[in-house]
């Protein structure tokens, strides 16, 4: 069966619709886990990084970075992966100043959260975080402050420190510099057991049945989601199982079309991320739709707790954001108890888009309210004379649209219940 799987292009197998629906269920279920193996094999395999250290966007990420969609404009980057499978690995992070934003946030493959610990939480202080698998009965040292249980060895992990703009960098970056993962070995100052040894399978030119069942043998995975696989094997998939049918496989390929198509069609639908971002407590059974789509729109974000995201990608009369046009949005600040900030990004590549003043987002930081208490931005692609408006949001001279992020909102912002601001186009 391996010749099949070198061959991606199986339409011509005719495929029974009964086949067909579990194939797409199991792929609507382990859509995130896909993404998920692609995105550590881009930044784990493929460059051959190790696993337990940080990799450090020592900038504001802006449109020269490119390897996250849709990744902020406010903070500082720390990225990294855990790999638990050998030994449990402690994350020390530093205590911050006082009114500082900063958060550590770690997912598993499952795009579940698994910690979210930072200044709304924990106010300055630091600490250092445990993370360990399901199967580890080891004895927990002093000085640990908190003990994280996971599902999957490989764990995504973001710390995220402020920076309000160049000139506060240097400041960030001396906090930044403070962040350490040490393997529990390492922590206790001993010598420690081997990192695991893989034979990982490629991200692409493979079927995704082999990609997600290899992610479902590296840790618990099969078992937490045992309540979703009931019902799928038919379609190939589980934990380490490698041989597939034609069928299979044909099937297989046409479920990844499906479940795309029905995500972007859910996609202008999901006006907030209640449903889609959490821990496996709070989403473990939820309707996969709203949950994949999280996933297919910016992979690895925060829950709403911590962060939520509005979406806004038309204009007041139902047309497409285009940098062709002038905009202004009038809105009532949400209630935070951390920051607000409006990013544009190209709507082809989801990334922000270069613009001569280097600007990608506006915040509370940054503007001056109306007298009415209301906030006005303007958009425009052309920024001649706009430097000095600090309401002036530049936007790419094509299709774009805007995201607003409310960290630390109130209740209403968690529940998605924040109006969507209206994109006022401007007739010029």
């Amino acid at each position: 069966s391996t010749d099949h799987q070198r061959q991606p292009h199986m339409q011509s197998l005719k495929v029974s619709p009964e086949l067909q629906a579990i194939s797409d269920r199991a792929y609507m279920y382990a859509y995130g886990i896909d993404e998920a193996y692609k995105h550590l094999y881009k930044t784990l395999v493929e460059p051959d990084c190790p696993a337990n250290r940080f990799q450090i966007i020592r900038h504001l990420a802006d449109d020269k970075y490119t390897a996250h969609v849709s990744i902020n404009n406010d903070t500082l980057h720390l990225m990294g992966w855990l790999d638990v499978a050998a030994e449990p690995v402690v994350v020390s992070v530093p205590d911050h100043d006082d009114d500082r934003y900063w958060v550590l946030h770690t997912m598993d493959m499952g795009h579940y959260t698994t910690t979210m610990l930072g200044k709304r939480t924990r106010g300055p202080k630091g600490g250092r975080f445990m993370f360990a698998n399901q199967a580890w009965q080891g004895e927990v040292p002093d000085g640990i402050t908190e003990v994280v249980r996971v599902e999957s060895n490989f764990i995504k992990l973001m710390g995220r420190v402020m920076a309000t703009g160049v000139e506060d960098e240097k400041k960030a970056l001396t906090y930044v510099d403070d962040w350490n993962i040490r393997t529990l070995s390492e922590f206790l100052g001993q010598n420690g057991p081997k990192p695991k040894v893989r034979k990982f399978v490629p991200a692409s030119g493979n079927s995704w049945l082999e990609r997600v069942n290899f992610v479902l043998a590296d840790g618990t995975m099969a078992t937490a989601d045992a309540h979703w696989l009931a019902g799928l094997e038919a379609s190939g998939i589980g934990a380490g199982k490698t041989d597939f049918t034609p069928e299979q496989l044909a099937a297989a390929e046409i479920s990844e079309q499906h479940v795309i198509a029905k995500l972007e069609e859910v996609l202008p639908t999901l006006t907030n991320a209640s449903d889609a971002l959490g821990t496996r407590e709070q989403l473990g059974h939820a309707d996969r739709i709203p949950f994949q789509v999280a996933t297919y729109i910016g992979q690895w974000g925060a829950p709403p707790v911590e962060a939520s995201y509005v979406q806004m990608i038309r204009d007041q009369n139902g047309d497409a954001l285009d940098g062709a046009n002038d905009y202004t949005i009038t809105f009532v600040p949400p209630k935070v108890s951390q920051f607000w900030s409006v990013t544009a990004y190209g709507s082809k590549t989801k990334l922000m888009i270069a613009n001569d003043l280097n600007r990608h987002s506006r915040g509370d930081r940054h503007v001056k309210p109306n007298a009415d208490g209301t906030v006005t931005l303007r958009l425009s692609h052309d920024t001649r004379g706009k430097a000095e408006d600090s309401n002036f949001l530049p936007v790419p001279n094509e299709n774009f649209y805007l995201l607003l992020r409310m960290y630390g909102g109130d209740e209403d912002v968690q529940a998605g219940k924040f109006p969507v601001p209206v994109v006022q186009k401007v007739s010029k």
